[in-house]
């Protein structure tokens, strides 16, 4: 365990976010119980409510900067962490929330030799109206400091995926090595890209015990951006990339690990086309692209694309669309109990 109080940088970056979430993110980064924090807002240059609020908070501990213009929301988070102070980074997205035992917690199970390159925690699903509907929990696996080889195999094997921020830290030095993902060339899944490179630099110490609350929600409810599927399938091919092209991060995995991490993703992100169309994200058109950019950008074709195929043409749209949103709601109703992602 470390013997000193490390600083610790919370760094929210802040776009014309709902103002109540923005509020409730915050108040989570103020209520830490750690004392050696630096809470960094970085306002986009917001054009709604929220900079008029946010120049009405007067604790010490906040500071609030800008960008000289507005920035691509991936450059602004690359923006953000760069006027952080702290010896470890905590992103914190504007919509999220902080247990407030968060930094506190990561911080006691620092190792004394400072070999961890990334420390995080268990986080909540939840409710994107009500932070304390919890949906499932993300990860579930034991407290433990990890190699970066023994990390990254428990990763690509993890299904259906990992989360670790909000709520995970990152050491200023590594994040100096991963800042280079930040740079524009993958638009949202750039926090999966950042920690799959940090494990070039050192080990990975996970936590068992509740960090943080990630909102999940989408244009359909009001989040800015648009639809997301054909650029997060192309973050995603991204993401498996960094590892192929890294022969530290190679050297970690073996070539069948590698391919059915690649093959699971494909099929992954060809069911998320189909959920969005059958949930009224996207039209069939729209999904049928998908699967286009899945094989393009992630791994050929297979028998479950061939499905998803069927049941997006014009002959059975009308029927797989009420029977599948059907069995999704049961399936989202299951869930709220077993708390996991299935």
């Amino acid at each position: 365990m470390v013997t000193t109080s490390p600083l610790v940088s919370i760094v929210i970056p802040l776009y014309n976010q709902q103002l109540a979430y923005f509020q409730e993110a915050l108040s989570s980064a103020l209520a830490q119980t750690y004392g050696t924090i630096d809470i960094l807002v970085s306002d986009n240059h917001s054009t709604n409510d929220v900079p008029a609020w946010l120049a009405s908070q007067t604790d010490a501990r906040l500071r609030v900067v800008r960008p000289d213009q507005f920035l691509p929301m991936v450059e602004h988070f690359q923006f953000a962490a760069d006027q952080a102070k702290g010896d470890w980074i905590l992103y914190l997205c504007s919509d999220d929330y902080l247990y407030p035992t968060c930094v506190e917690t990561l911080v006691k199970h620092l190792p004394a030799d400072g070999s961890a390159a990334v420390a995080y925690g268990e986080l909540a699903c939840v409710n994107f109206r009500d932070l304390n509907q919890i949906k499932f929990y993300y990860n579930r696996k034991p407290t433990g400091l990890r190699t970066a080889a023994q990390s990254l195999n428990e990763l690509i094997k993890q299904r259906p995926f990992f989360a670790w921020i909000p709520g995970g830290m990152i050491r200023r030095d590594v994040y100096l090595h991963c800042r280079e993902v930040l740079n524009g060339h993958i638009t949202y899944g750039f926090d999966v890209a950042m920690l799959l490179k940090a494990h070039e630099s050192g080990s990975i110490l996970y936590v068992d015990e509740h960090i943080g609350k990630f909102r999940v929600w989408t244009a359909k409810d009001g989040k800015l951006g648009g639809n997301r599927l054909i650029k997060n399938i192309v973050d995603a091919g991204q993401c498996i990339q960094i590892v192929q092209h890294s022969p530290t991060l190679r050297g970690f995995l073996s070539a069948d690990d590698l391919a059915t991490w690649r093959s699971y993703q494909a099929r992954r992100w060809e069911l998320s086309a189909l959920i969005d169309f059958f949930t009224g994200g996207c039209t069939a058109v729209e999904a049928k692209a998908a699967l286009a950019s899945v094989a393009e950008q992630i791994a050929p074709p297979g028998t479950f694309t061939k499905l998803v195929q069927l049941l997006l043409s014009r002959p059975l749209q009308a029927l797989s669309r009420p029977t599948l949103n059907g069995m999704y709601g049961l399936f989202l109703h299951v869930q709220k109990f077993a708390k996991r992602p299935f």
